[in-house]
């Protein structure tokens, strides 16, 4: 798939090429899949081609990727009350579900959004979570606009660095970004089980 893309970014014109990382870097806030990673190293190692340059490759992923958490941000925010009228808040969260949020997330601040904006299935979480909750949009945008420059910034550092190394680079941003998946994986574990717990504990008449 990589080796794919990379041929097919290579037949590309420059203004096409920061097109498709540009679109690729706002969907993966919608769908996580989206190889928006690799788009971005791949679109930094054409630096070395002159097809692009390494602060343009930054820049339309960053601002894509962000106006694109913004706007599942304010598409959360404007549908929380009907989500936490839901069976499935109903159920799940004690009866002032928005009250009892905001209490967790007062527990972890712009920190937790932060580092989940640097974990892979967390990314795409965090934005809706910051909306539901009702965060303000520069309180929220904040800690996600600098989470993903350092993550795509250090992307295109390494690859704009060291592009005759790409599938090394590649190969390891990939083996990262798996140990990352593990770490989302186990702190959504621990995460949904204290939330579990908490939300019973808030029930009237729960022992």
């Amino acid at each position: 798939m990589i080796e794919g893309l990379l041929n097919w970014l290579t037949t590309l014109p420059p203004g096409a090429v920061y097109a498709v990382i540009g679109v690729l870097a706002a969907v993966e806030n919608i769908f996580p899949p989206f190889p928006a990673d690799a788009s971005v190293a791949i679109g930094a190692f054409l630096a070395h081609r002159g097809v692009t340059t390494a602060w343009g490759v930054f820049l339309v992923t960053l601002i894509p990727n962000v106006a694109g958490a913004m706007g599942m941000y304010f598409l959360a925010a404007r549908h929380a009350p009907a989500l936490f009228r839901s069976s499935f808040a109903q159920r799940f969260l004690p009866e002032n579900g928005m009250a009892f949020v905001r209490r967790e997330y007062d527990r972890f601040g712009v920190i937790g959004l932060f580092l989940g904006r640097l974990l892979p299935g967390f990314r795409a979480i965090v934005p809706p979570f910051a909306g539901l909750i009702h965060v303000g949009p520069i309180r929220a945008g904040i800690p996600m606009l600098l989470a993903s420059a350092l993550w795509y910034g250090g992307i295109v550092y390494l690859a704009s660095t060291f592009g005759a190394q790409l599938e090394t680079l590649l190969k390891s941003l990939d083996k990262l970004n798996q140990g990352l998946a593990i770490a989302a994986v186990v702190v959504a574990l621990v995460l949904a089980f204290w939330f579990w717990k908490r939300s019973r504990q808030q029930r009237p008449g729960t022992p």
